[in-house]
């Protein structure tokens, strides 16, 4: 059988445990904050791409810039015909993401 514990013995313990978790929760603390400052680019990177979901004329504006950018390979090609392309991709996938966004109800 085990005996009861003096009522200095239960402040002493609770003193202790007080203590612990006071430390405890600086410790988390601290490493949280290490934690929010590695994964901060992360954050930037998902602003960055809910923008430009909300902003797509800046996609096709730096599509554009990238075929004036390279447009001697892309002469062989042909302008329209890559442009055509494009956009037939960019309405294929709108219109996955639209019956996606519908399955999803």
């Amino acid at each position: 059988m085990r005996r009861q514990r003096t009522l200095p013995e239960v402040l002493g313990r609770r003193a202790s445990l007080v203590a612990s978790a006071q430390s405890q929760r600086e410790r988390l603390t601290e490493e949280f904050l290490a934690l929010r400052r590695a994964t901060r680019w992360v954050d930037k990177g998902v602003q960055g791409a809910n923008y430009l979901r909300q902003h797509p004329l800046l996609l096709v504006g730096a599509g554009v810039v990238t075929l004036v950018v390279l447009r001697r390979p892309l002469v062989r090609v042909g302008w329209l015909r890559l442009i055509k392309r494009g956009f037939v991709v960019w309405r294929g996938v709108a219109a996955v993401r639209m019956l996606a966004l519908r399955l999803a109800r």
